[in-house]
């Protein structure tokens, strides 16, 4: 090429290559970048499409829902306050990390985790209106809560004071319920933390999110949602037996989580905390937990008890269905004059 002996060579334009007694000079055809020219010559892959990133995406629609401004993020994607211009509503609009969109277990994960979820309903669950794919994003579309969750209410306990001990009691009356009606389709949350439990301004009416990582205990949805040896969540508000990760974790874990909640309600902190990782699992498995009572001296002895038994290192000390956990609760409401609130909160 050019007059010298060559194996292999990148063509630009203006090269003449010697064949025997055949010359030939490559020119670019009119139009063409020489980049592309290369690609096709060269078999090199075709460049993707530049994909927007998930916090660019405000002001576009997927769907029939137009992402309106981000209210959440974390490790799984980021969750939007959204528009239905199809039902002139507010919805919230949760998209999967483009990670986990693109991976196609992660993708088969997340239809799976849709088909347990999308009947499912409940006064005290987050309702999940509509899910599916938009170019290389996976969503859900799900009920706008106008609040704030526990994690929030729980930061500003520290600041604040103590949370009266009747507000913890009835997120775990409103919790309760959602956990029984989850259980009664065979379904686990798994990840039962205090950011998953969204608290209403207007009636102060809490309610479950995120069951989309739920785990369907039977049938064709029975598969594993998370993936194995996957830790996720908030360590300080897993149960032992999720430390561990182990497969028989059952609606047991889903009480520990909403006991451990109620715990840090009552005393602005979970039940144990460490700045060491090993330290704390070491403490959740372990560990027995102050009294409630120790930081807040107005807590009822009653509810203490039941809060201290939800949040049992063994799954068999703890209340063994939300039902019985229920019974509980409406006993503690009894004893300490709660009937209205009984009532009023029933749903």
């Amino acid at each position: 090429m050019n007059g010298l002996p060559i194996k292999t060579c990148e063509l630009k334009p203006g090269d003449a290559i010697q064949f025997g007694d055949t010359q030939i000079r490559f020119q670019l055809e009119s139009g063409m970048e020489q980049s592309t020219l290369n690609d096709k010559m060269f078999g090199r892959p075709k460049p993707e499409p530049a994909v927007t990133p998930l916090k660019d995406l405000v002001g576009q629609s997927l769907a029939h829902y137009r992402l309106d401004k981000i209210i959440a993020s974390g490790h799984s994607g980021m969750v939007y306050k959204a528009h239905d211009t199809q039902k002139n509503r507010v919805a919230a609009v949760k998209v999967l990390s483009l990670d986990l969109a693109r991976n196609e277990d992660e993708k088969q994960r997340f239809v799976r985790a849709v088909k347990t979820m999308i009947d499912v309903r409940d006064p005290n669950i987050v309702e999940l209106y509509n899910a599916g794919k938009t170019g290389p994003y996976c969503w859900t579309a799900m009920q706008y809560i106008d609040g704030e969750n526990l994690a929030q209410v729980i930061d500003r306990i520290g600041i604040e004071g103590m949370l009266d001990w009747r507000e913890a009691w009835r997120v775990a009356v409103h919790i309760g319920r959602a956990l029984t009606a989850a259980y009664q389709r065979k379904i686990i949350h798994r990840n039962l933390t205090p950011t998953n439990i969204l608290r209403r301004h207007v009636d102060k009416a809490c309610l479950l999110g995120d069951l989309i990582l739920a785990k369907a205990q039977e049938g064709t949805l029975a598969q594993q949602i998370t993936q194995p040896g996957q830790l996720i969540g908030d360590v300080p508000y897993m149960s032992p037996e999720r430390t561990r990760d182990k497969a028989g974790v059952d609606h047991r874990s889903d009480i520990y989580g909403l006991g451990a909640t109620c715990y840090a309600l009552l005393t602005g902190r979970p039940p144990f905390v460490s700045d060491s990782l090993p330290e704390l699992v070491r403490k959740v498995r372990d560990e027995t937990p102050r009294k409630p009572r120790e930081f807040q001296l107005s807590v009822n002895d009653l509810f203490q008890d039941c809060v201290l038994k939800m949040i049992a290192k063994r799954p068999d000390e703890r209340h063994q269905t939300p039902m019985a956990l229920l019974r509980d609760l409406e006993r503690v409401g009894k004893y300490a004059n709660l009937e209205a609130d009984w009532s009023e909160w029933s749903g």
